[in-house]
């Protein structure tokens, strides 16, 4: 027999089992742990397999008896390797390696070996905290560390350190009717007053740049990086061109301008531009500065309804054109979102837009009468 019990020198054997291998070309013995027959036999095959892959230089599987033990962090610093190494947004690895290490802080996972659903659950079912604010973090935010932990997990699974995802099975938090950040449309009268008393006290004048975020659809990122040679305003064109490298979807994509944008930067460019120069020439604020300029103008940040924050001038934008009749594909062409459903959920007010159009028009509009008949 392969496996054996070694003599321990009175007449007596140990209760586990062992095996003889082959290290480097020495024949050493190793325990296997246990003291069960069948347990030792795959212990033992598991055992030869991982110290083959180890000669041929190759990883061995984490999941295999006497693997190597793997610190989680050490594995996390060659994960932010990889995608450093894979021009990866240097935000979201930050934000990914961030979330992954806090997750293994908390539940307590040193090894590999240490990461289970349970210690995921117990660590959900405890009502998690942010350290930085001290507030209850949010579905939508521990179902982003779910994902960055599995993320991570099936890269150990691609590099042949792990054979399964512990957590494969774990499932998400639901989200729906647990918001915690809603937004809601900037009125015509809201932006006016921001325009005309949002400036701030001690730094760069950035109200145009609210103007412009409202009225393009731009995220905040990507009305901050163009150049005047991305702007095509000039010979009746009107449109900008978003460079790969700023937009979300990480390709060029090009923004029809509305006649008041296009209007609005020919005042704004100088009359000596070169291409290279910065469409704003400075930084948009953080959100806490927008705020507090939103409330020294006497405008309302939070509500009930949702916030004012900057992605609610993008918001706003989409909610305009739906109010106008612009078709909903339309809107998500504009808007350069994937799916229509993420344009109709999160990108208009269809309360208000149901307000708009009274139950006659409706009927109107099918050609029915009052009691649904033709």
């Amino acid at each position: 027999m392969s496996v054996f019990r070694q003599p321990r020198g009175n007449g007596k054997f140990s209760k586990t089992y062992s095996c003889s291998v082959w290290i480097n070309g020495k024949k050493t013995t190793r325990s296997l742990r246990t003291t069960h027959l069948d347990r030792a036999l795959k212990h033992e095959k598991e055992l030869k397999q991982g110290i083959a892959l180890q000669e041929q230089g190759l990883p061995v599987p984490s999941h295999l008896f006497g693997a190597p033990t793997r610190k989680i962090l050490d594995l996390v610093a060659d994960y932010e390797r990889s995608h450093t190494a894979k021009r990866l947004r240097q935000k979201h690895i930050h934000d990914t390696v961030t979330r992954i290490k806090t997750l293994a802080e908390v539940c307590n996972w040193e090894d590999l070996g240490d990461i289970t659903p349970t210690g995921f659950e117990q660590w959900r079912g405890q009502v998690p905290v942010c350290e930085r604010t001290g507030r209850e973090l949010s579905a939508k935010t521990i179902n982003e560390y779910l994902l960055s932990m599995r993320a991570f997990l099936n890269w150990l699974k691609k590099q042949g350190i792990i054979e399964r995802d512990p957590l494969e099975y774990v499932e998400k938090c639901e989200t729906r009717g647990n918001e915690t950040k809603n937004r809601r449309e900037w009125t015509d009268d809201e932006l006016e007053t921001f325009m005309r008393y949002g400036k701030p006290p001690h730094r760069a004048d950035y109200r145009i740049g609210i103007w412009l975020l409202h009225w393009t659809g731009l995220r905040k990122n990507e009305l901050q990086n163009p150049r005047w040679g991305d702007v095509f305003i000039d010979d009746g064109k009107a449109q900008a061109i978003i460079r790969a490298k700023y937009s979300k979807g990480r390709t060029s994509e090009q923004i029809p301008l509305m006649p008041k944008v296009v209007a609005q930067l020919h005042s704004m460019r100088p009359k000596k531009w070169k291409p290279e120069d910065k469409v704003l020439p400075f930084r948009l604020p953080g959100s806490e500065q927008f705020r507090v300029d939103q409330e020294r103008a006497g405008l309302v940040y939070k509500n009930e309804f949702g916030d004012h924050d900057f992605h609610s001038l993008r918001y706003s934008h989409g909610h305009w054109l739906a109010v106008r009749g612009v078709p909903l594909l339309v809107i998500q062409a504009i808007l350069r979102h994937k799916d229509p459903s993420t344009t109709a959920r999160h990108y208009m007010n269809i309360a208000k837009l149901a307000a708009n159009k009274t139950l006659e028009e409706v009927y109107a509009s099918e050609g029915c009468t009052p009691n649904c008949t033709p």
